[in-house]
C-alpha cells in the first residue's frame, strides 16, 4: 500500500513519519517545493488530505484530476460540517477521522475520532496501525462529532484565547498559572484560520458559556454556596493522581537564567526521571498480569528492538549511550515483571517465537513466561555462562542432519554444564501469505537446517523455486511476498497468521527428531545416567583405542562418538562422546592416564519438566 500525505504541515509531517517508520511506502506532496517529495500523485493507493480546511476544495480538484480513481482518501479536518460535503462530492471512497493531537504530540494514549468509513481494507489497516501504537479509536456520527467538538475543542480554545488576553508576564507564578501560559502559547502556533473556524463552529456554545460564567460568578460570592459547589464539582472530575508530575515538569519550561536555577532544573529532571521509571514499572507489572492470563511471553525482543530504533531516531545524543540506558531500563522492567508473577528463573531458547526451540521450552515449562529469545545458540550458551539466565535449551543433534556442530564447539569453549536432554518430533510445513499453487511459488525461505530436512519435498514439488536461506523464522516470514513460501513449524505458521499449503514436508516423516540439551551454569553437582565429555589423545597409533578400551572393559556403552578439529594444528582432533553411565572417580582417573585433555560437560537424564 502506497501512502501520500497531501499537505506536509504539522499534522501531515506527523502522519508521514508515523507510516514511514512502520515500513510503508510514504511520500509527501505540498505546494511548498521544500516539503514536496513527489510531483506524481497518480501511484498512491491511499491519500491523507492534510491541507487547511479552506484549501480542501482545491486539493480535491487536483486529486480528482491526477490520482488513481480507486484511491482511498482520508479526511482529517476538525470541523466535519465543512469537510464532509466536499469529500462526499469528490467521487472517491473516503475515511473521515479527527486526530485529537497536535504537531509535537506522540500517538500513544492519544485519541482519534472516526466519523465515516468506506469499509475498504486499506482503512482497516491504517486504523489497526493507530490502535497498535496505543491510540484510542472512538466512532460517532458527524453531527455528534461536531456537537462534541464545540465544547471539547471550541470552548477549550476560547479559554486559552481569553487567558492570553488576560495574561501578564510576572517574575513569579504559581504552577497552574505557568501551565496555562504555556498551553496558551502553544495555541498560537496553530493556523489562525483553522482556529477561527473552530470558534465560529462554537459561537452559540460560547455565548451560553459566558452567560453561565456570569451566573457562576454571582453564585460563588456566597461561602456556603461555594462549599457545596466545590465538593459537588470535585466528584465530576477524575482523580488528581499524577498531577504532581504534570506540574513539576512544567517548571522546566521556565527561563533558566542563573547557575542555581540550572542546577535546580537538573535535580528536578533527575527526580522526574525516577518518577517516570517507577510509573513505567507499575504499568509493566499490569501488562505482566495480562500476559499471564493470555499465556504470552514477558520477553518481547522484537518489540524492544523496534522501540529502541525509534528512540534512537529521535535523539541527537550519542546513540551508543542512549541504547545502553534504555537496554538497562528494559532489563530492570522485565525483572520487576517476572518478580510480580513469582518467576525467578529464566530459560534462554533459540528464537524467534514459533521456533522449534520454543516448542520444546513450552513443553518443559508449561508457560511462555520465563522464556528469553536469542538469535544464536552461542548467545544462549554465553547468557547461561554469565548467569544472566538460569537455563538454556540448545539443539544437539537431528536424525536427518546429525550433530549440530556449532553447539558442540560452543559447549567445549564455555563453562556450562548439561543437566538434561529432550527429544522433539520436528514437523515442517510450507506456509505462505495467501493460497498458492506450488507452480506459482518462485522462492522458498527458511533456515539452512530446515531446508536440508525438506530437500526431497523441494526437489519433487518445487524444483524451479529459488532457495533463500534465512537466520530465523521471523526473517523467513518478514521476507515473504505474494509469490514465495516459508518452511516453518505449524505453530509459527499459526502465530504469524500464514496460510499452510502443506504439512509434514520433512523427508523422514514422523522419524525426523531433534534432540536438545538443557544447560545451566557450572555447579559441579552433576547426577544422571548419561555422561557427556570431550577428550584429546596423542597423535600416535592406538591412542584412541586405549580410551575406548576403558569403556569396553567396564561394559559401558557409547551412544555417541564425534571428532572435531582441535584448532591447534592440521591433524589434531578433539573427541566428543556420550557414555551410558555416570563416570566414577576411578573411571576419570583411568581416563586421565590415556588422554592429553578431557572435559566432562554433563551427567544427565531425560527431562520431561523444567521449573
Amino acid at each position: 500500500m502506497k501512502i501520500l500525505i497531501y499537505g506536509v504541515g504539522d499534522l501531515g509531517s506527523l502522519l508521514r513519519n508515523f507510516f514511514y517508520e512502520r515500513g510503508y511506502y510514504t511520500k509527501g506532496y505540498d505546494i511548498d517545493d521544500k516539503k514536496r517529495e513527489t510531483n506524481d500523485i497518480s501511484e498512491f493507493d491511499l491519500i491523507f488530505v492534510c491541507t487547511p480546511m479552506e484549501e480542501i476544495r482545491t486539493a480535491l480538484a487536483h486529486i480528482r484530476a491526477e490520482a488513481k480513481k480507486d484511491a482511498l482518501l482520508v479526511d482529517v479536518a476538525s470541523v466535519k460540517s465543512i469537510s464532509l460535503p466536499l469529500f462526499e462530492k469528490s467521487g472517491f471512497d473516503f475515511l473521515s477521522i479527527h486526530p485529537l493531537f497536535g504537531k509535537d504530540s506522540e500517538f500513544a494514549l492519544s485519541n482519534i475520532i472516526v466519523v465515516h468509513e468506506s469499509g475498504r481494507e486499506e482503512e482497516k489497516t491504517i486504523l489497526n496501525e493507530f490502535t497498535k501504537s496505543g491510540v484510542s479509536i472512538t466512532k460517532m456520527s458527524p453531527v455528534e462529532h461536531d456537537e462534541a467538538m464545540k465544547k471539547i475543542q471550541g470552548l477549550t480554545h476560547f479559554l486559552l484565547l481569553s487567558f492570553a488576553d488576560f495574561y501578564e508576564n510576572t517574575p513569579f507564578a504559581t504552577q497552574l498559572y505557568r501551565v496555562l501560559s504555556k498551553l496558551s502559547s502553544r495555541y498560537f502556533s496553530q493556523n489562525w484560520e483553522m482556529c477561527y473556524l473552530i470558534q465560529k463552529n462554537a459561537e452559540k456554545e460560547r455565548e451560553e458559556f459566558i452567560k453561565r460564567l456570569i451566573a457562576f460568578n454571582e453564585l460563588i460570592k456566597d461561602k456556603e454556596a461555594f462549599r457545596k459547589l466545590f465538593f459537588s464539582l470535585s466528584k465530576k472530575l477524575p482523580g488528581a493522581r499524577d498531577t504532581k508530575m504534570i506540574l513539576e515538569i512544567s517548571k522546566l519550561t521556565a527561563e533558566l537564567d542563573s547557575l542555581e536555577k540550572m542546577r535546580g532544573a537538573i535535580e528536578l529532571i533527575d527526580l522526574t526521571i525516577l518518577d517516570l521509571l517507577e510509573k513505567r514499572v507499575e504499568i509493566a507489572k499490569r501488562i505482566a498480569e495480562i500476559k499471564k492470563q493470555r499465556d504470552e511471553p514477558i520477553e518481547a525482543k522484537e518489540i524492544e528492538e523496534k522501540r529502541t530504533r525509534e528512540i534512537l531516531k529521535r535523539t541527537k545524543l550519542s546513540p551508543i549511550y542512549v541504547e545502553e540506558i534504555f537496554s538497562k531500563i528494559m532489563e530492570m522492567t522485565k525483572k520487576e515483571e517476572y518478580s510480580i508473577l513469582g518467576i525467578n528463573k529464566t530459560v534462554a531458547v533459540l528464537g524467534p517465537k514459533g521456533s522449534f526451540s520454543e516448542e520444546v521450552a513450552l513443553r518443559l515449562v508449561g508457560s511462555r513466561l520465563p522464556l528469553r529469545y536469542c538469535a544464536t545458540t552461542d548467545e544462549i550458551i554465553r547468557l547461561v555462562e554469565s548467569g544472566e539466565v538460569d537455563y538454556g535449551i540448545v539443539p544437539i543433534e537431528n536424525s536427518v542432519n546429525g550433530t549440530v556442530l556449532p553447539v558442540l564447539d560452543a559447549l567445549l569453549s564455555h563453562e556450562v554444564e548439561v543437566f538434561g536432554d529432550v527429544d522433539l518430533e520436528v514437523n515442517h510445513c510450507l506456509a505462505a501469505k495467501r493460497e498458492l499453487k506450488f507452480s506459482e511459488i518462485k522462492a522458498i525461505y527458511s533456515h539452512p537446517q530446515a531446508i536440508a530436512q525438506c530437500m526431497g519435498f523441494i526437489n519433487n514439488y518445487l524444483p524451479n523455486a529459488e532457495i533463500r536461506y534465512t537466520s530465523s523464522t521471523s526473517d523467513a516470514v518478514r521476507l515473504l511476498d505474494d509469490y514465495s513460501a516459508a518452511i516453518i513449524s505449524e505453530n509459527a505458521a499459526k502465530l504469524y497468521k500464514l496460510v499452510i499449503l502443506r504439512k509434514g514436508i520433512q523427508d523422514l516423516g514422523d522419524r525426523n527428531l531433534t534432540r536438545f540439551y538443557l544447560i545451566r551454569k557450572k555447579t559441579g553437582n552433576m547426577k544422571g545416567s548419561i555422561t557427556s565429555l570431550f577428550f584429546a589423545v596423542e597423535d600416535k597409533p592406538g591412542a584412541l583405542k586405549n580410551v575406548l578400551e576403558i569403556f569396553y572393559k567396564k561394559g559401558i556403552n557409547l551412544r555417541k562418538l564425534e571428532s572435531r578439529p582441535a584448532k591447534t594444528g592440521l591433524g589434531d582432533y578433539i573427541f566428543f562422546v556420550e557414555v551410558e553411565a555416570p563416570l566414577s572417580e576411578e573411571d576419570v582417573k583411568e581416563l586421565k592416564e590415556v588422554t592429553t585433555f578431557y572435559k566432562i560437560i554433563g551427567v544427565f537424564d531425560r527431562v520431561s519438566r523444567l521449573l
